[in-house]
């Protein structure tokens, strides 16, 4: 695969001494989605963008070929030379965790971001200034999740609409009041996805980057690096970009064979991933999973408001996609969904297979 220039992207003025900072992400996603994430974050400031797809994406991969800033992989083309036997990692957690410490090992940044095509940074300032403040004794730095939320089943014009749930510490105590106890079930701590946030690590010490946090060396099973949270900057997760997507990604999750340990979701992910797959052949039922994990009403959004664990803020994804690709990226719900059925027909017929499975009644319109 080819490499672009490392040059700042957009015309930004030269970050601090000390704080360039770029994002690293594994990706086996449709192009607009990639697309998206390399035109994010190039516009707030990203000196680098390293995209590591997990399989052949041709479309992508011409859409990203030519831009400053941008690197772009498939994984496994250095020969997984760093790996053990020089194998690729059977999880995709493993596949993320090599390609984003390989990103870091070779950058000559001052710090990465690891996160994924469906995660965006979010800053309050230029993230260089708060970076070149962070003392050298911390080697990264935590950006908690604002995890979008629908308000509307329609959708809207583009995939990034919406308002984002922040992590509920009363949750517990008050969840079952606000949601009832199926759709609480579905939740850990306010959220349907992770809460661990992910990690912008400081690069040129030899640190591995896990997918939640960086470690001191490649076999460490804990955090056991000094850090601290970040005041300036978040991280917008939109965990599935349409109702299909969400469907899809909770499908694919529910139908894998985990062999040895398996990886330690939240009790309240697993509940998704088996009740999507004992849905699979109900298209209604699958949309009401979806609206009951991700969706809420304007008097729910009104009460988490008050509550202060529900944020609006601005969103420019969109009109930066536009400003980097022009015409063409698509990004309204209905193309996006014309992508992944595309996008995912292997997996798509595997579904079909197993549970009758037909996407057609989920797809936008």
């Amino acid at each position: 695969m080819s490499e672009t220039s490392s040059a700042p992207a957009g015309g930004h003025q030269a970050p601090e001494a000390g704080g360039r900072w770029g994002v690293v992400a594994t990706m086996d996603e449709p192009a607009p989605l990639a697309a998206a994430w390399v035109a994010h974050h190039l516009a707030i400031g990203a000196s680098e963008a390293h995209v590591f797809f997990d399989r052949p994406n041709p479309e992508a991969e011409a859409l990203l070929c030519g831009i400053d800033g941008v690197f772009v992989h498939r994984s496994g083309d250095d020969g997984w030379e760093r790996s053990w036997k020089q194998k690729r990692p059977a999880r995709h957690q493993g596949r993320q965790k090599y390609n984003a410490t390989r990103a870091l090992a070779d950058t000559k940044l001052d710090w990465l971001i690891h996160c994924d095509a469906d995660e965006y940074v979010r800053l309050v300032r230029p993230l260089d200034w708060e970076l070149s403040k962070t003392g050298e004794g911390k080697a990264w730095l935590r950006l908690e999740v604002e995890e979008r939320v629908w308000l509307d089943p329609a959708m809207g014009p583009d995939i990034f609409q919406g308002a984002f749930r922040t992590r509920w510490d009363m949750f517990d105590l008050m969840g079952v009041g606000l949601y009832g106890v199926e759709r609480a079930g579905f939740l850990n701590r306010g959220v349907s996805g992770h809460v661990a946030g992910k990690p912008c690590v400081r690069a040129g010490r030899g640190h591995v980057i896990g997918v939640h946090y960086p470690i001191s060396h490649w076999d460490a099973t804990q955090s056991d690096l000094p850090y601290r949270s970040s005041y300036n900057a978040t991280l917008m997760h939109f965990d599935g970009l349409t109702r299909l997507h969400y469907v899809l990604k909770m499908l694919r999750r529910g139908s894998i064979q985990v062999k040895g340990k398996p990886v330690p979701y939240a009790d309240s992910r697993t509940r998704q991933f088996t009740a999507a797959a004992a849905r699979a052949g109900d298209p209604a039922a699958l949309a009401d999973l979806w609206w009951a994990v991700q969706g809420v009403s304007a008097e729910e959004a009104a009460q988490l408001a008050e509550l202060e664990v529900l944020v609006r803020p601005p969103v420019g994804i969109v009109a930066e996609t536009r400003a980097l690709f022009g015409d063409r990226v698509d990004l309204s719900p209905a193309a996006f969904d014309r992508a992944l059925i595309a996008h995912e027909a292997a997996h798509l017929k595997e579904f079909a297979e197993l549970w009758g499975f037909d996407p057609e009644p989920l797809m936008a319109r």
